[in-house]
């Protein structure tokens, strides 16, 4: 224990030191307006790389084609002025005139056709690279208007176009040299200062295109890995924002009238386990597991309610989404779990490793009640957390078990393709089934409403007859200082630092 303290309070001092460096222990209302946040440690942050540790850093340096209102909800353009399409086949997107890049070039038509074909570049390994194969050809009509011609119909193929690692990047800029150390987009902040794995300085762009924004002078990242120590930078006044509390880290915040917490929307905990390797690769083992598990102990772990703050199902769907089907509820039965592991072969029970990122909010607890819940099945499950830095560059997609936080995609489609299509490029659980891959490819191409429900209710029966999966949906959690408002952050997992305001 001492040695643990000593090294949060190594830490702390470090938070103090950079922040004092950077004369922001104190604001006077000469002061510039700095929005202070303490934020994950990223691993790589150039977009169509960066698996989503980010997300304060880039929605501020980037733009995108298309963003959800933070109020409404709605799609609405950013670099893309409108977009159109009567067939699903042949897209017109429209750019914004007046926008410029950090470095003072004019962002047009070359910059937007540059980043949807940089997905197809193989020396760039883009995450996306899986979902924009549809595209047969991108043409430029004129300075501000690109053709995207598909290869097959896609009625959602817009929404794509909102998900993180797709801000619009420059054609003249270098990121293959420099995207790691000298992030550059058009977007309301430009980067002053980036030390890896330390800090970020950004400043307001002053040749920003939504004229009067951002509200703040200065944005001031600081990469802290231990949560714990993130949110006493934030109880101590040196920072403004820490994105993923727990509900036990939230009640530490109750006695402090000058700081509240926001739930802007519910993420998952993808509980995956790996198709291709025993002892997953039985259907019986991954039923004994979801045998052994009871949604309200879970929700109770977590210090959560069932079906209000926490939701629980065995498919990709989040419940709060318009395409859930409920599949269930499936009672939890460990004699039947331990029926199921003995006709796997397990007659003494299992031994198996869940690895996750122990330091990413909920992860702990829910590891822990899984552990005990299995237990009565018939799974001796031994848990290894890591920092989510090491968790996500040695450990995911390669471990047979595992916890991923996995955000909403606006269109479910575009996550199955993402996480479950056979040449997915984050396919965790490395399910390979034509049968599954006809679904999604059907439902990204389906245009009729009822056909498309049908094909939605088709997939999540699949995966609770058969599925890798157990999806645990829990709040997105964000501490913030009283000084600051007009927070926001949609389900893109994108928050909107251009519009805060903090008052002195």
């Amino acid at each position: 224990m001492k040695r643990i303290c000593i090294a949060l309070s190594i830490i702390f001092a470090l938070s103090v030191t950079l922040l004092s460096a950077a004369g922001q222990t104190e604001q006077t209302t000469d002061s510039p307006v700095i929005i202070r946040v303490a934020d994950n440690m990223p691993g790589l942050i150039t977009p169509g790389q960066w698996n989503g540790q980010a997300f304060s850093l880039n929605s501020s340096v980037y733009d995108y084609p298309v963003v959800l209102d933070p109020d409404t909800g709605e799609l609405k353009g950013e670099i893309l002025s409108s977009w159109e399409s009567e067939d699903g086949l042949r897209w017109i997107l429209s750019i914004r005139e007046g926008i410029v890049f950090h470095d003072g070039s004019t962002l047009d038509a070359d910059d937007l056709i540059f980043t949807l074909q940089r997905t197809q570049d193989p020396s760039v390994s883009h995450v996306k690279q899986k979902e924009f194969e549809i595209m047969e050809s991108v043409n430029k009509i004129d300075a501000y208007t690109v053709e995207v011609n598909l290869k097959e119909v896609r009625p959602g193929f817009i929404y794509q176009l909102s998900d993180y690692n797709m801000a619009v990047l420059s054609r003249d800029y270098d990121y293959s040299k420099q995207g790691e150390t000298s992030p550059m987009g058009s977007g309301p902040f430009r980067v002053q200062e980036l030390v890896n794995k330390e800090y970020a300085h950004l400043v307001a762009f002053d040749e920003y295109w939504e004229k009067g924004f951002p509200l703040s002078d200065e944005v001031h990242i600081y990469f802290v890995s231990d949560r714990e120590t993130a949110l006493s930078m934030l109880i101590n006044g040196q920072v403004d924002i820490v994105p993923f509390l727990t509900p036990i880290m939230k009640q530490r915040l109750d006695s402090h009238d000058d700081m509240y917490v926001v739930a802007p929307y519910t993420e998952q905990r993808f509980l995956s386990m790996r198709v291709d390797e025993p002892p997953f690769n039985d259907n019986q083992v991954r039923l004994a597991l979801k045998h052994s598990l009871s949604p309200a102990l879970l929700a109770r772990a977590l210090n959560l309610e069932l079906g209000s703050q926490f939701y629980y199902s065995e498919g990709p769907v989040m419940e709060t989404q318009s395409q859930f089907v409920k599949t269930g509820p499936r009672q939890r039965n460990p004699q039947k779990a331990r029926n199921l592991l003995q006709q796997a072969g397990y007659p003494d029970g299992l031994t198996v490793t869940l690895t996750y990122a122990g330091d990413h909010a909920f992860n702990q607890a829910i590891a822990q009640s899984i552990q005990e819940q299995a237990k009565e099945g018939g799974f001796n499950i031994i848990l290894k957390g890591y920092p989510r830095d090491i968790y996500f560059s040695q450990y995911w997609m390669q471990v047979p078990f595992s916890i991923t936080t996995w955000g909403g995609r606006v269109d479910p489609a575009v996550l199955l393709s993402l996480a479950f299509d056979s040449q997915g490029v984050w396919n965790e659980s490395h399910v390979q089934d034509p049968a599954l891959d006809e679904i999604i490819s059907s439902i990204l191409t389906e245009v009729d409403a009822g056909k498309l429900n049908m094909l939605y209710r088709e997939l999540q029966e699949y995966f609770y007859d058969m599925g890798p999966l157990v999806n645990i949906q829990v709040p997105y959690l964000v501490a913030l200082d009283s000084a600051i408002k007009g927070y926001a952050q949609p389900l893109t997992m994108l928050p909107v630092y251009k519009y805060i305001k903090k008052l002195n």
